[in-house]
């Protein structure tokens, strides 16, 4: 997964997330939401985010991101 990309996140109890990768760190994405990405972006730094399970972490399909 890319730095940026909108992904989808599943939460321990089934509910779903969207939120931007920070890092692709093999077995575990780091992610953030769409106001720290955008306020690091603002601030030249790297977003602070949280890690989650690859498998809990899946790509947003561009029809439904608006891209």
């Amino acid at each position: 997964m890319e730095r940026g990309q909108l992904v989808q996140v599943t939460q321990y109890g089934g509910s779903k997330l969207v939120r931007r990768v920070v890092a692709d760190l093999g077995g575990s994405i780091v992610i953030c939401n769409e106001s720290e990405y955008r306020q690091a972006r603002k601030e030249r730094r790297r977003p602070d985010g949280v890690g989650f399970p690859r498998e809990a972490v899946e790509v947003v399909p561009e029809t439904q991101c608006g891209a």
